[in-house]
């Protein structure tokens, strides 16, 4: 492996990153706030991004291995450097929950510090929305805005957004096409890596100002607001500037308005590209089917049981249904106490926490198209056991799956399955009760945000060591399990 071109490609993102690092920063001077936390933030990840680019080198053939290790260590770098600017800021000790204690030194104070900065910042560029702030109203508007911009950022994917401005990424930007992208098949718009990313990025700007537009003149919400929103909204992050999400701003036209661009953000970025070219297509995509299937079953399930237990009807499918969006497209905006629904409410809820969105789509978690495939899988062996001389070949709508993409969906549900066994475990011997330790596995491999029992709100009580397990679960989750994985083998440093 070349670590040089490791080292010079990590060190272009982070001299852009700094860069991006403006933005939030003219937030501050707007509002007149501090601006001094964004300032040691941009001269630090710039300088640091440049000296490590010259160090490396931002020329030569990326393979394989060299894919890999830029993907993950862009994403661990990305996270650690963007939590630059909560450390410094002043609202993180007010505004984040469960510190070192009263009688912690200054050393381990700082330590918590540091792990709540990162935390905040990885659940921000995974778009998980897992959040250790509290006292929202006490932070800064800027502080807000960048945990907002760093879920866009990190929604439609920050080396694909270096694949489409950079030159030297948009070369050789296969390998870290294929890395990133979200689902078992890298599917591509144009034959060019480059145009792809651009085309997707376009199409996901395009969806974010629709939103803010929708959101400023038919919700009447405010422009600070709307656009915090739409950054969360379009990459199913779930962060929002109010302290009580979506529901705290009592708009249903906003509410609305939301659920549908989350809807459009679970979809697969493609078949939005196909809507302007061959609408029938989408309609005939197997995997949407199942897509608005799954949804429509959850939203009917939830308010049924909600209608039975105290709510009328209208309130049961608003509040049903903005949630099973929510969840399923593992957004995590909330607009109702759902910790005090029925437990049949509560068990749909955490079952989508596993299916996700589209492959191709800004969701999180196993997407609906690996659903899908095991189902038939399941489907297919029974029908071998019952005809054992019949050969049947897989298909997801008229194309064949192959057999190199089967073992891929198969793997990867059993790594998720293991994965979340393990860190519920691990969540469990830090102090958490087992629902929350599971959902709070669950939420963050998956990318959802919002768990139950201790973390139905905020994951501010969780244990030092607990928010870096789960920081790890996002991490991976985020980059598909096994860009992670591959990086924790011997095998691929000996190599």
């Amino acid at each position: 492996m070349d670590r040089r071109i490791v080292c010079g490609s990590v060190g272009s993102i982070l001299k852009y990153l700094g860069i991006l690092m403006l933005v939030p920063l003219g937030v501050a001077v707007w509002y007149g706030e501090e601006t001094l936390p964004f300032l040691i933030s941009l001269a630090a990840t710039t300088s640091f991004g440049v000296v490590l680019e010259r160090l490396g080198a931002t020329e030569g053939v990326i393979k394989r291995r060299e894919g890999f290790a830029i993907v993950a260590l862009g994403w661990l770098a990305v996270a650690a450097f963007g939590a630059l600017p909560f450390l410094f800021s002043s609202e993180l000790g007010a505004g984040a929950g469960a510190g070192a204690g009263a009688g912690a030194g200054v050393g381990e104070e700082l330590g918590v510090r540091a792990v709540d900065a990162f935390f905040e910042s990885m659940s921000g560029f995974t778009t998980t929305g897992a959040t250790v702030l509290r006292n929202l109203e006490q932070v800064d508007r800027s502080v807000l805005l960048w945990r907002s911009f760093t879920q866009w950022i990190g929604g439609m994917g920050v080396i694909l957004l270096f694949i489409a401005i950079l030159p030297t990424f948009g070369v050789a930007g296969s390998q870290l096409f294929d890395r990133e992208f979200p689902g078992p098949m890298a599917e591509r718009i144009r034959p060019r890596v480059q145009m792809t990313a651009r085309m997707l990025w376009s199409i996901y700007l395009i969806l974010t100002v629709a939103e803010i537009l929708a959101l400023l003149f038919a919700a009447k919400m405010p422009l600070y607001d709307a656009l915090c929103t739409a950054f969360c909204t379009m990459p199913t992050g779930g962060f929002s500037p109010h302290p009580e999400s979506v529901g705290g701003y009592l708009n249903p036209a906003a509410e609305l308005i939301v659920v549908v661009f989350m809807f459009l953000a679970g979809m697969n970025f493609v078949l939005h590209y196909a809507l302007l070219r061959n609408p029938r297509r989408v309609l005939e995509n197997k995997e949407f089917q199942v897509y608005c299937l799954l949804l429509a079953t959850a939203v009917l399930l939830i308010a049924a049981d909600l209608a039975l237990h105290e709510f009328e009807i209208q309130e049961a499918f608003r509040y049903g249904g903005f949630q099973a969006v929510s969840f399923m497209t593992t957004t995590g905006f909330v607009t109702a106490d759902f910790e005090a629904w029925g437990g049949l409410s509560k068990t749909v809820l955490f079952a989508l926490m596993f299916v996700g969105g589209c492959g191709g789509s800004t969701g999180g978690s196993i997407k609906v198209v690996r659903v899908f495939v095991l189902l038939k899988i399941v489907k297919q062996r029974i029908r071998h056991i019952l005809y054992p001389h019949a050969i049947f070949v897989l298909k997801t709508g008229d194309k064949p799956v192959s057999e190199e993409i089967l073992q891929g969906i198969s793997a990867f549900f059993i790594c998720y399955i293991f994965i979340f066994a393990l860190g519920s475990v691990a969540m469990a011997a830090v102090g958490l009760d087992l629902v929350s330790a599971a959902s709070s596995v669950a939420a963050t491999l998956g990318n959802v945000g919002p768990g139950f029992g201790l973390v139905s709100v905020d994951y501010a009580a969780v244990p030092v060591l607990g928010k870096l397990v789960l920081s790890f679960c996002m991490w991976a989750g985020r980059l598909e399990l096994f860009t992670v994985l591959v990086l924790l083998t011997p095998a691929f440093w000996r190599g």
